[in-house]
């Protein structure tokens, strides 16, 4: 999970940073999109949870959400190491992540293996899409079926007639950042200035331990120049 941080927090505290630590964070933070996001919801395999919101951070994906209804999420186990630059969000119910997700604007598409449902090559890039998995037996919850705009199948043509839930995931977020990084201007894909400094101003207070004290010293010392 992210800290919350102030927003001068980054434009303060990265001279704390080597010069190649500096330049990795601004470069993963310009790639960062918020266009897709990820929704999965009671994935019971930790490790699975933890490839899931890997794979969002390899391919850009800022927001992802964890949806709780009988499964058990704890960050600090299934994401060690990539929930720090993930922007995470937890919600109990189907009802309050649909809530979130239409506040800001997103449609939703859901992995569902049915035969009248469109193949992931024809949803539609051009609006914000949330992205929900299901748990890895049961999939997703039917409360969620009344919500989603567009119900997909990834076309297999081999004698397997599903893929692990981390698979479908990666697959599905690989084609969908690429086929909106594609088809949008890069001021409606990625991450505005604003969003992108506060991201940073996240990252680097998590960086930093004792950051809050740091913060301090530098507003001091810049007020003193």
């Amino acid at each position: 999970m992210t800290t919350k941080a102030p927003a001068d927090a980054w434009q303060l505290l990265k001279s704390r940073l080597t010069d190649s630590r500096r330049e990795k964070m601004e470069a993963v933070a310009r790639g960062r999109t918020r266009q897709i996001r990820l929704v999965v919801q009671d994935v019971h395999q930790p490790h699975n949870v933890s490839a899931c919101l890997r794979s969002a951070d390899a391919f850009g994906v800022d927001l992802c959400d964890v949806v709780t209804l009988r499964e058990k999420f704890n960050p600090s186990t299934v994401a060690r190491g990539v929930s720090g630059w993930l922007s995470i969000r937890r919600h109990h119910t189907v009802e309050d992540c649909v809530k979130d997700l239409r506040a800001g604007g997103y449609r939703i598409v859901a992995a569902v293996p049915r035969q009248d449902t469109k193949s992931l090559y024809e949803i539609p890039v051009d609006e914000p899409l949330a992205v929900v998995f299901g748990n890895e037996h049961a999939g997703i919850e039917p409360s969620w079926l009344e919500h989603v705009d567009h119900p997909f199948t990834i076309p297999m043509v081999g004698m397997v007639e599903s893929l692990n839930i981390s698979v479908s995931a990666a697959i599905t977020l690989a084609h969908l950042t690429r086929a909106a990084r594609q088809a949008l201007p890069p001021e409606r894909f990625l991450l505005t200035d604003e969003a992108r400094e506060e991201l940073l101003s996240n990252w680097i207070v998590a960086q930093i331990p004792s950051w809050e004290g740091e913060l301090t010293h530098a507003r001091a010392s810049a007020k003193n120049r």
